[in-house]
C-alpha cells in the first residue's frame, strides 16, 4: 500500500514539471505541433522501456480491443485539450480545473472496477469538484471583465482534459496485462498519432518538426508525462486506483506553487480558494 501512494506521488512530481514543459512548448511551436512530437518521442522512450522492464500477453481479444480504443479516445481528447489550455491560458488556473480528473477516475474506478470509497473520501471528492468549480467560475467572470464574453475556449479545455484523463487513467489497467506498465502508454501515444495526424491535416494543422532549441520543452514533457503514467500504472498494482490517483494528482499543487514562483502569476483569491479545495480535496480522498 505505502509503495502505491510513494508511487502516486512520483506520479505528481513527474507531472508538475510536465505541465510546465507542455505550456512552454505549446507556446513555443503550436499546442498541436508540440503535442505530436511529444507523443512520438514519449512512445519511443515507453517502447525502449517496455522492452527492458515489460512482460507482455499480445493476444488480442474483442474486450482487449474495445479497452485499446476507449484509452485512445480519452486520451486523444486529454492530452489535445491539455495542450490548448497550457498554451493559451494561466496555469494557476488551468491546472485546478483539470485536477478534476482523479474525482472522474474515483468514480470509474467504483462504478466499473468495483473499488470501494469511504464517506470521507466522496466528501474530499466533493471538496475537489468544487474548488475546481469555483476556479472555472472565476476565469468565466474575468473573461466577461475583459470584453470577450462567455466561458474562456482555454477553460472549456481544461475541463476537457479532465474527463479525458479521467478515463483514461483507469482504463490503462485494463492494458497492462497485455502491454505491460510502461508498454500500454507506448500503445496509447501510438493510437493517438494515428487518431490524430489525419485530423490535423483534414484541419490543415502544420506539424513539421520543431527547431533545434524547441526540443528541450518537447522531450521534457514527453519524457515526464511517460514517467508520470509509468508511476501509477506501477502504483496501481501496490495500492487501489482510487487510493493512488488522488495523490497523483497533487501535480496540481506543484504546478501552481511554480507559476506563482516563477511566472509570477498572481491569482485573485477566489482562484487560491478554490486551488487549495481542489488541493485538501485530493488529500482527503486519498486518506
Amino acid at each position: 500500500m505505502f509503495a502505491g501512494i510513494l508511487l502516486g506521488l512520483g506520479a505528481s512530481a513527474c507531472w508538475a514539471v510536465a505541465n510546465v514543459a507542455v505550456a512552454r512548448a505549446g507556446r513555443d511551436i503550436g499546442s498541436f505541433r508540440a503535442l505530436l512530437w511529444s507523443l512520438l518521442a514519449g512512445a519511443v522512450m515507453a517502447a525502449v522501456a517496455s522492452a527492458a522492464i515489460d512482460q507482455h500477453d499480445l493476444v488480442l481479444s474483442s474486450s482487449r480491443a474495445g479497452w485499446i480504443a476507449v484509452a485512445a479516445g480519452s486520451s486523444l481528447l486529454a492530452y489535445v485539450c491539455m495542450f490548448y489550455a497550457f498554451e493559451h491560458g494561466r496555469l494557476s488556473i488551468a491546472v485546478p480545473i483539470m485536477s478534476s480528473w482523479a474525482v472522474i477516475a474515483a468514480a470509474l474506478s467504483m462504478l466499473v472496477f468495483g473499488e470501494r470509497l469511504g464517506s470521507g473520501q466522496l466528501a474530499g471528492g466533493a471538496a475537489v469538484v468544487a474548488g475546481a468549480l469555483v476556479v472555472s467560475r472565476y476565469a468565466q467572470v474575468e473573461s466577461a471583465r475583459g470584453g470577450a464574453g462567455g466561458t474562456p475556449r482555454w477553460v472549456i479545455g481544461a475541463v476537457g482534459a479532465a474527463i479525458g484523463f479521467g478515463v483514461l487513467i483507469p482504463t490503462m489497467a485494463r492494458l497492462v496485462p497485455m502491454f505491460g506498465s510502461i508498454g500500454s502508454i507506448g500503445v496509447v501515444y501510438v493510437a493517438d498519432i494515428v487518431l490524430g495526424v489525419p485530423l490535423a491535416l483534414a484541419f490543415g494543422i502544420g506539424l513539421r518538426p520543431p527547431p533545434g532549441a524547441a526540443w528541450l520543452p518537447v522531450l521534457a514533457a514527453a519524457f515526464f508525462e511517460t514517467a508520470g503514467f509509468a508511476c501509477i500504472t506501477l502504483g496501481a498494482r501496490f495500492a487501489p486506483l482510487a487510493l493512488v490517483s488522488p495523490f497523483a494528482s497533487l501535480a496540481s499543487a506543484l504546478t501552481v506553487l511554480y507559476a506563482w514562483t516563477v511566472l509570477r502569476e498572481r491569482p485573485a483569491r477566489p482562484v487560491l480558494i478554490g486551488a487549495a479545495l481542489v488541493c485538501a480535496g485530493v488529500v482527503i480522498l486519498a486518506l
